[in-house]
C-alpha cells in the first residue's frame, strides 16, 4: 500500500512503536554493553552464601586508618587479602572454573518504557542479547571475531549487519571484560586499593584497575559480604563523548547456592539511565558457539 493511502488512524501507533523501539535501542545500547561487561564477571565471582554473610578468614584492616601509613609492600598485602577473601566468599576458583555459560532473562526499563531482554554469555568471549517490544526488537552478538546487529518487526527479520565504530568496540569490550571471569583478580599487579566508599548503605572497598589490557575502572567490594556492589568506568558513547557509567547491583537472591543480583541500575553521569529487573538465571545452559555467529553467515 502506498504510504499516502494508509488510513490516518493506522499510523500513530506504528509511529509511536517505531519511536519507542528506536529510543530504547539508541538509549540502552551503551548501558547494556556495560551491563554485559559486568554481569558475567559478577556471576563468576558468586559462591555459596547469602547477602551480608562474609568469610571468617583473614580480614584486611580498616582502610581509612592505614591508607596513609602502609608501606608499598603492606599495601599490596592488604589488597591481596581483600581479593583473596572476595574470591573465597564468592565461590572460589572451583566455581569460576566450572562456569562455562550463563543466561539471564528480564525486563529493561528506561523511563516509562519496558523491553523484554535475554542475555547469553559463553566462554571465552562470546555474547549475545535480544531486546523485544511487542512485535519489534533487535538482536546483538559477538562471536569472538565480529560484532553484529539484526532488527526484526512483525515476525520478519531484516538481514543482519556488522557493527562498526563505537558500537562494535563497546560490544567487543563487553565480551573481553566478561571472561575469563577471574581476569581482574589475576591482574593484581594492575589493581590498587583506591579508597573506601558506600553503595546503598553498604560500606565498600574501592578497587581500581589501571592495566593496559582493559579500560580503567573501579569495583566496589562489600566489606562484609564481599559481593560486588558497584562498577564504574568512563565510557565513550555514540558521538564520541565520554560519560561516567555506573552499574549498581542489588536485590541479591541465592540461586543454586550462588547469590545473584536481580536488579542492575545503570547511571550516566549520576542520573539513572536504565534499570534491569532480572526474572530468571540459567547457569551453564548448553549453547553451541554457532549461536553467537552473525545470522546468514553459514
Amino acid at each position: 500500500m502506498n504510504p499516502s493511502n494508509r488510513p490516518e488512524n493506522a499510523t500513530p501507533r506504528r509511529r509511536a512503536a517505531k519511536r519507542l523501539l528506536a529510543a530504547m535501542i539508541s538509549g540502552a545500547v551503551a548501558s547494556l554493553l556495560f551491563i554485559l561487561a559486568g554481569t558475567f564477571w559478577l556471576q563468576s565471582h558468586r559462591g555459596p552464601g547469602t547477602e551480608g554473610a562474609g568469610p571468617q578468614e583473614e580480614r584486611p584492616p580498616e582502610h581509612d586508618a592505614v591508607q596513609q601509613t602502609l608501606s608499598p609492600m603492606a599495601e599490596r598485602q592488604h589488597l591481596r587479602a581483600i581479593l583473596e577473601n572476595a574470591i573465597s566468599a564468592q565461590g572460589g576458583r572451583i566455581f569460576i572454573d566450572r562456569l562455562v555459560s550463563l543466561k539471564k532473562i528480564g525486563t529493561l526499563i528506561e523511563g516509562e518504557s519496558r523491553v523484554n531482554t535475554i542475555y547469553t554469555y559463553k566462554r571465552p568471549n562470546l555474547v549475545r542479547y535480544r531486546l523485544n517490544h511487542e512485535e519489534r526488537g533487535s538482536r546483538f552478538g559477538y562471536d569472538g571475531n565480529r560484532a553484529w546487529m539484526q532488527v526484526f518487526s512483525a515476525g520478519r527479520l531484516r538481514p543482519a549487519r556488522p557493527l562498526e565504530g563505537d558500537d562494535a568496540s563497546g560490544l567487543i569490550l563487553s565480551a573481553e571484560l566478561a571472561v575469563p571471569a577471574v581476569l581482574l583478580f589475576e591482574e593484581t599487579q594492575h589493581m590498587s586499593l583506591a579508597d573506601r566508599g558506600e553503595v546503598e548503605g553498604h560500606p565498600c572497598f574501592i578497587l581500581e584497575y589501571t592495566g593496559p589490557n582493559h579500560s580503567e575502572q573501579r569495583f566496589y567490594i562489600d566489606q562484609e559480604s564481599y559481593l560486588l556492589r558497584q562498577r564504574t568506568r568512563l565510557a565513550r558513547l555514540r558521538g564520541g563523548h565520554e560519560t561516567m557509567v555506573e552499574v549498581v547491583y542489588s536485590e541479591f537472591r541465592t540461586i543454586d547456592g550462588i547469590p545473584l543480583p536481580f536488579r542492575e541500575t545503570v547511571y550516566f553521569d549520576g542520573e539513572v539511565r536504565t534499570i534491569l529487573e532480572i526474572e530468571e538465571y540459567v547457569i551453564n545452559p548448553g549453547i553451541l558457539d554457532e549461536y553467537f555467529e552473525m545470522p546468514g553467515e553459514s
